[in-house]
């Protein structure tokens, strides 16, 4: 058996890096047949299906200190895998990945690999010139999107970018949920998901476009919440204490009469919030895995093109682009009533649904541990 430590952003409440773990978990023992739990740094974890481990000293510790626990593990550990997200963006000085290359010193036998994830984009050359280094050391890399792959090709790299997708493509699988895709709509009253949240403020980024996208967002919700068969149900997909998305959820649930709200907090329990997505008519989101979870849920969806990761997804599974809205670059109206239009049954499928899904077992089946 292998001993595998997964990296990624873990343990920061947010659902769509808490699916990566919970699919990393099922693929190890699934795709793997690696009966070892993994482990994963990160202080509130997920509940996940398969047993999992986790790489955290204690709740008081400090940054330091998680740091070191990840390296202890790091000396004797077979592969330091970076499984899902946009974790090659940048790699800062108290990175995990670099702690796990402070323990080859001692550990020669330790691999890098990363499955799932993107590349950029990058606030500057020297981030992207470290990321190309430490490209160059892995010994495997399957990509979550297409401009990924390609980048990652142009490098010339010393093995073969697999050109796979995101692993939250794989939940009806890891879920065995064989209804996922074969569901009528006859209800009366339609539920449409809603799931917001903030980015530029946490980037140093232009502010003026958040607060132009939230407006936007808002005067969806407001639109949408006039019609008698609309019953809006908001998902808080971070629930982090102070870049998550429940302050926003609750100013802008508080736009519309609350008759027509129901608020869902975070919840560790990804299974949870994926059955609460099933059950909707509709996703109108900005965050990213609010779409991802509709769109293999069969769930109709919106998505609001915050980063450049939302695009790609949306090039990638072959999505409608006369219906895309990309970063509030409609109007409201015709945003609404695209939305209205699509639960009326104008809704057009993406086309590569089952190639993602092909391409996300990729993840697992080309790469042999």
């Amino acid at each position: 058996m292998k001993k595998i430590i997964f990296n990624g952003f873990y343990g920061y409440k947010n659902t769509g890096d808490d699916a990566f773990v919970e699919i990393t978990s099922w693929g190890n023992r699934h795709f793997w047949k690696n009966t070892e739990s993994a482990f994963y740094p990160g202080k509130d974890l997920p509940e996940t299906l398969n047993p999992i481990k986790r790489i955290y000293p204690n709740n008081k510790s400090n940054r330091l200190i998680e740091k070191l626990f990840v390296l202890k593990e790091a000396l004797s550990t077979d592969y330091f895998i970076n499984a899902g997200g946009s974790v090659f963006s940048k790699i800062t000085p108290l990175s995990d990945i670099i702690f796990a290359q402070n323990a080859e010193i001692i550990n020669k036998k330790i691999k890098h690999g990363g499955i799932g994830v993107s590349i950029g984009p990058f606030n500057s050359v020297k981030d992207e010139k470290k990321v190309i280094e430490y490209l160059k050391r892995l010994e495997f890399l399957a990509l979550r999107d297409t401009k990924s792959y390609d980048y990652a090709k142009s490098l010339n790299l010393d093995y073969n970018p697999i050109k796979a997708f995101d692993l939250a493509a794989l939940l009806p699988e890891c879920y065995n949920d064989s209804n996922s895709n074969s569901k009528e709509n006859t209800k009366k009253i339609k539920t449409i998901g809603i799931s917001i949240c903030n980015y530029e403020r946490y980037k140093n980024g232009n502010i003026k476009n958040e607060e132009k996208r939230n407006k936007f967002v808002q005067e969806v919700i407001k639109r949408l919440s006039k019609y008698e068969n609309i019953q809006l149900k908001f998902f808080i997909f971070n629930g982090h204490s102070t870049m998550g998305d429940e302050a926003l959820t609750l100013e802008t649930a508080a736009l519309i009469p609350e008759e027509k709200v129901t608020i869902l907090p975070y919840s560790k329990n990804i299974k949870s919030v994926w059955d609460e997505i099933k059950e909707c008519d509709y996703m109108f989101s900005t965050r990213l895995h609010a779409s991802v979870f509709s769109c293999y849920a069969s769930v109709p969806f919106t998505l609001v093109e915050y980063h450049r990761k939302c695009g790609d997804f949306l090039e990638d599974i072959g999505y409608d682009v006369q219906k895309r809205v990309f970063d509030a670059e409609v109007s409201a109206e015709e945003c609404v009533q695209n939305i209205i239009s699509n639960l009326n049954g104008t809704y057009k499928t993406p086309t590569k649904i089952q190639e993602t899904i092909d391409r996300a077992r990729l993840n697992f089946t080309e790469i042999k541990l």
